[in-house]
């Protein structure tokens, strides 16, 4: 006899059970020991994925070649002040408010002056022989840590007279947090290279002065723990008197920590923790010198990209809690069966383990290249994504299988119910497995990385958890026998003909019909237009309302994080005193065709930078002749005067050396840099618009008949770096990516209906009522955050839609191919309309149980919100986490899609419709 695939499949399962358990076992261990952590090859940021024809990636590449090791490519920006009652009043700081900031300074200025120099010692020259031709990385970084360490003397002196001036009572203390430590750094240096001996000898009595036993404390330069402080390029502070007057005003003032690492660097992490720590230092040892009301915050990109990344931790931290805390809940709350609780987390557990191992394993040879044409990369935030689906999908295949297999021991001895169970869900398993594997697939054709690389990578673990609750489950089930149902029994009936709903006169019949379920079935059966007609028709104005709202996202990085974020709230202090795009300016990159005089090149970039600030809202335009932009040329200016001094001054400072013209001999006297500071929020549409017209300014003019720029007939290469370039560029990828994708997920999930169900209309129709549910979802959505955000509502995240549709094209047909293949199932034995109402009445309660799970995982992406809150209510502590409103949103919404697909979608119009097309075809 030639039995099917599936019962063959799953006579196997059942024979090989305790081989199947070992292999799992050998093969999660084996996994587990051989791939890397997720965090160690877990990529984060956005900008640093998109494509390389990209106008700001190619101007981050050149910049990186052009000025190599001395590229600041984020910064945090440390605030000092007040806040304003209203945008258009004053505020003033208090004369002990310089205390703080005094305080402040002289810790920084140490920090930098010691970075520096092990910065220094790593370019080489490290043996102090005065005989050494040191090169010019270690001069200007040995340069450097001298000038820091200086400044945090003069500070730390400072600090303490204006302690004694303005508060004669306060007896200072001498040693921490005394600088004693950088009079002896300061001795060290100059020591070490070059010093005067008084001045050495100066340095260590001063210190032996405030701390005698400090020789033996202090730790060598080459062992200091700088975790956080790496990445430190330089302070620029309100103290320097060149470049601070344009870093104080009434009411405020700023330090700039320029910064080597990128803005979502993982390392940004670290260095946040250690500016919130030298923060705490200060507002717990000068804060109690001023008054009330004085604020120290902190902002810039790398603050808000790192907090970023930990609000990505927070997220992944209690979506991993949350998720398994409501499967266990569910799962009892179904089952009241130990066993039958433990079997499906075991088994999705398996799947994570090994899952997660393979994929990282597989990143980790894709890096190194050890298997060619493998390409494969994984971020922060698809943990989240895997972690939901594999425990919602896992946990869905898994109950389905519990139904079948309850349903089939009730007629069958343990054995042939475990082969009957698993070959008569098998074909719905792959079948709905594989519309979500192949709609995550279609990720792969983005041109954005993290679309390109995360589907996949959660279809593969998708696969992994599909083969675990196919083989591991059953295999599981099989070894515990009918115990699983312990402490409840299934009483074995036998079969009996089928009637309309199910064993014919059976008490089993009547008690499964009569219930909610029965009775819904017999409904939608007698008024199947109605429920169709009413259905639809509730659903159409959300839809609609999404439909037109589904272009309602925001790129503003900083709206991801909620008003308590650190850097949310210094960058509304910065704001009230400071245009926002002043800490994002545009960078300009003009590179010529051949080399020119240094001479002719500045004369060029002088007329070129009048003429820029005559375009639409350019407000400061710094080049080498004006590092600051502090001299427009609508400013009168004397030869003699204090404003031509200074700026002759700011144009040897060390902001302007080697910043605007590179030194590597490929670009020296071909490539010139330009900061453009627009007004607006560099996040905007408006500031965006403003950006491309300046670009098309730039190619149109430097490249026009006569322009200076064009040598040899050879255009000059103009290119735009900075955060908004870099948003106009992921728009325009992601915008173009997001139509691609849902066309190619819509055919792809078509196609594999038809596969599947080889019903073209009714697999047409599925697919019209998910696309029906997302619009509706979406509109939802758009409804439920304006109300709770309020005035700060600027728009979804911009990932959201996307991922909405493509998981709820893909996961939302789960329950539909498990309705529609039941259905077809009974339609062997029975008419249209007795196949639809006993699938219905046999499958609503399972489905619904699992549309709960789903919908569980994807709510447990807003815990971190709405948890800590709750549990402190109740007495336990719960630090608040940094919640990003991405996941939040996309949690919600996906959570939200699930359930309409579950109760609405699959309950009523599903259903209806099948019903109507069985009594016009009478089958």
């Amino acid at each position: 006899m030639n039995r099917p695939l599936s019962y063959r499949f799953a006579e196997f399962v059942t024979r090989r059970s305790w081989w199947i358990l070992s292999v799992w076992v050998v093969l999660a261990i084996v996994l587990r020991t051989a791939a890397p952590s997720w965090n160690d090859i877990a990529y984060d940021g956005d900008f640093e994925y998109l494509p390389s024809e990209m106008t700001s990636v190619q101007g981050d590449r050149l910049l990186d070649d052009a000025f190599p090791g001395i590229q600041s490519r984020s910064q945090i920006v440390l605030v000092l002040g007040r806040e304003k009652a209203s945008r258009s009043s004053k505020v003033e700081l208090l004369k002990t408010d310089d205390i703080v900031g005094l305080d402040l300074l002289r810790r920084l200025y140490h920090r930098l002056g010691v970075v520096s120099w092990r910065r220094g010692l790593e370019h080489g020259y490290t043996s102090g022989n005065p005989e050494d031709t040191p090169n010019a990385a270690w001069a200007s970084w040995i340069t450097l840590s001298r000038e820091a360490l200086d400044q945090s003397i003069r500070l730390d002196q400072r600090f303490y007279e204006r302690v004694a001036e303005q508060l004669p009572d306060v007896k200072s203390t001498h040693t921490e947090p005394r600088m004693a430590i950088a009079y002896w750094d300061r001795g060290r240096l100059l020591e070490a290279w070059g010093g005067e001996d008084e001045m050495v000898e100066g340095d260590y009595e001063a210190a032996l002065l405030l701390i005698p036993d400090l020789p033996s404390q202090v730790i060598p330069i080459t062992e200091r723990d700088l975790s956080g402080w790496d990445s430190l390029l330089d302070v620029l502070a309100w103290e320097d008197p060149v470049v601070g007057p344009r870093l104080r005003k009434d009411g405020v003032r700023l330090a700039v920590l320029k910064l080597s690492s990128e803005l979502a660097a993982t390392g940004n992490i670290k260095t946040i923790d250690a500016v919130n720590e030298l923060i705490d230092q200060v507002t717990r040892y000068s804060m109690p010198f001023t008054e009330p009301g004085l604020e120290l915050r902190m902002t810039g990109s790398a603050a808000i990209g790192g907090e970023t990344l930990m609000g990505a931790r927070d997220a992944i931290r209690y979506t991993e809690l949350f998720t398994v805390g409501m499967i266990l809940f569910i799962l009892t709350a179904v089952y009241r069966a130990p066993l039958l609780v433990a079997i499906p987390m075991i088994s999705i557990g398996f799947a994570v383990v090994v899952s997660m191992s393979l994929v990282a394993l597989l990143t980790r040879w894709s890096m190194q290249g050890i298997v060619p044409g493998l390409d494969i990369r994984v971020f922060t935030t698809s943990r989240i994504f895997v972690i939901v689906i594999l425990f919602g999908a896992g946990t869905d295949y898994c109950l389905f299988l519990i139904s079948r297999l309850r349903e089939e021991a009730r007629v069958s001895a343990w054995p042939a119910a475990c082969r009957r169970a698993i070959s008569g869900v098998l074909g719905a398993l792959i079948g709905s497995a594989m519309t979500t594997v192949v709609g995550l697939g279609m990720l792969w054709i983005a041109a954005f990385g993290k679309f390109h690389y995360t589907g996949p990578v959660i279809a593969i673990c998708l696969l992994v958890g599909l083969l675990v609750c196919t083989t591991l489950t059953p295999a599981l089930l099989r070894v515990c026998g009918p115990a699983v149902f312990w402490p409840s029994k299934v009483q074995q009936q036998k079969r009996k003909p089928r009637s309309l709903l199910g064993p014919s006169g059976s008490q089993l019949a009547s008690q499964e019909h009569s219930g909610f379920w029965g009775r819904i079935a017999i409904l939608l059966t007698r008024y199947p237009a109605t429920a169709m007609l009413i259905g639809g028709a509730l659903l159409i104005l959300p839809a609609t309302y999404g439909f037109k709202n589904e272009g309602s996202v925001t790129y503003d990085l900083s709206s991801q994080l909620n008003h308590q974020a650190e850097s949310r709230r210094g960058l509304r202090l910065f704001a009230q005193h400071f245009n926002i795009g002043e800490i994002n300016p545009v960078t300009v990159l003009i590179c010529r065709a051949e080399d020119s005089a240094r001479a002719d090149l500045k004369k060029d970039v002088r007329k070129l930078a009048a003429e820029l600030y005559q375009q639409e809202g350019v407000t400061t335009v710094r080049t080498a002749d004006d590092p600051l932009g502090d001299f427009p040329p609508s400013r009168d200016m004397s030869l003699f005067g204090s404003d031509a001094a200074r700026r002759r001054i700011l144009q040897n400072h060390r902001v302007a050396q080697r910043y605007f013209f590179s030194d590597v001999p490929k670009y020296e006297n071909r490539l010139v840099r330009l900061d453009v500071m627009l007004d607006g929020d560099p996040f905007s549409v408006e500031t965006a618009n403003r950006v491309i017209k300046l670009e098309q300014f730039l190619k149109q003019h430097l490249n026009s008949e006569g322009s200076n720029w064009k040598t040899s007939g050879i255009d000059t290469k103009v290119l735009l770096a900075g955060t908004t370039p870099s948003i106009i560029d992921l728009r325009s990828v992601t915008l173009s990516d997001n139509r691609r994708i849902k066309v190619a997920v819509v055919v792809a999930v078509l196609l594999i209906l038809i596969l599947v169900l080889r019903r073209f209309f009714l697999s047409l129709y599925l697919i019209l009522t998910v696309l029906l549910s997302y619009y509706a979802t979406l509109g939802l959505t758009v409804w439920f955050f304006k109300l709770a955000y309020g005035n700060d509502y600027v728009g979804l995240d911009w990932k959201l839609p996307l991922f909405l549709f493509v998981i709820l094209v893909a996961v939302g047909q789960d329950y539909n191919v498990y309705l529609v293949t039941r259905v077809l199932e009974e339609q062997r034995h029975l008419g249209a309309i007795a196949a639809l109402r006993r699938a219905v009445s046999r499958t609503g309660g399972i489905i619904t149980a699992c549309g709960l799970v789903m919908a569980a995982t994807f709510f447990s992406m807003t815990a971190v919100v709405w948890f800590p809150p709750i549990a402190r209510t109740f007495g336990f502590a719960s630090e608040s986490g940094v919640a990003l409103r991405g996941i939040v949103e996309l949690g919600f919404a996906l959570g939200l899609g699930v359930l309409i697909d579950t109760f609405y979608v699959r309950t009523i119009l599903v259903p209806s419709f099948m019903a109507l097309v069985g009594k016009a075809t009478g089958k």
